[in-house]
């Protein structure tokens, strides 16, 4: 009887100890959190590779990749959508940070649609299409395309849509695409100059004023020394502004500088927040 015990303290045991391995095997083939974005590329002319990639809203980064014939992978997004809701074949790969995340999300919920229409790029190079996904207060879910490469190329020309596109590529890098002729040729470098519609200006002439806003006292201007004017002055003959970071707008921390000629007419102005380029429509990363 003492003998029979034991054996059944170790069965217990064992079983405990394998329900970390059960619960990790579940969480690869179980339901995956709502979908924000997705990419995948299927290979039909020399095989059927497929290899398939997404991010849930909770951060979490998913991949997976076999032969067509066996994952059965669809081939209308809303589908495609679907089976990756379903973790089928997927092993979580990573995690995205919180204020990543944030930015994120951000993008997706502002990207808009640009249709579908792509044209032949190349042949029997497979096709790679990536998506992100919008979701109504009811849940039901708007995919746009964000980018297509290989035998048939798109792109979604929107700042928001570049910076997922590139982000996808930056995390899923298992999945397979292609550059510029044969896919997007993303966001392009723009002087901030060009950017801010300055192109114009002697910045070596020009007045700078500055003030920095604040949630709660407002607007408050602020003295700038020559080590700051000629920091900007670089910054707007030398930066250039390198894609979207973040669809954010904030209403203080801010820094605005200001641009008047000698006579005090108005020339320009550039706002800047830990280091972005605010616009209307988010904040954009600059390099000088």
């Amino acid at each position: 009887m003492k003998k029979a015990w034991n054996w059944m303290i170790l069965v217990i045991l064992a079983a405990g100890m394998m329900l970390p391995i059960c619960a990790e095997a579940l969480g690869r083939t179980g339901t995956v959190p709502r979908i924000i974005l997705f990419t995948f590329y299927r290979q039909a002319g020399w095989g059927d590779r497929v290899q398939i990639g997404c991010v849930d809203e909770n951060g979490g980064i998913w991949a997976g990749a076999g032969f067509d014939s066996t994952l059965k992978w669809p081939y209308k997004a809303e589908e495609q959508l679907a089976y990756l809701q379903s973790g089928k074949n997927l092993e979580k790969i990573g995690q995205m940070d919180s204020g990543k995340l944030f930015d994120l999300k951000g993008l997706v919920e502002s990207v808009p649609d640009q249709g579908q229409k792509s044209y032949p790029a190349a042949n029997d190079a497979g096709t790679e299409k990536s998506y992100a996904v919008q979701y109504d207060r009811e849940g039901k879910a708007s995919i746009i395309l964000l980018g297509m490469s290989g035998d048939d190329c798109f792109e979604n020309f929107d700042p928001g849509a570049q910076a997922l596109y590139r982000l996808l590529r930056e995390i899923i890098p298992v999945v397979t695409s292609y550059g510029a002729p044969m896919g997007p040729g993303g966001f392009q470098p723009v002087p901030v100059s060009i950017f801010c519609k300055m192109e114009n200006v002697d910045f070596e002439q020009v007045t700078i004023t500055a003030g920095r806003s604040d949630c709660e006292a407002g607007y408050m201007e602020l003295t700038v020394s020559d080590a700051e004017r000629e920091s900007i002055i670089h910054l707007m003959t030398n930066g250039f502004v390198t894609g979207k970071a973040n669809a954010s707008l904030v209403t203080g921390g801010t820094f605005t500088f200001v641009f008047s000629d000698n006579a005090g007419n108005y020339l320009g102005s550039i706002e800047l927040y830990k280091g972005l380029l605010v616009r209307s429509d988010g904040m954009y990363s600059i390099s000088k």
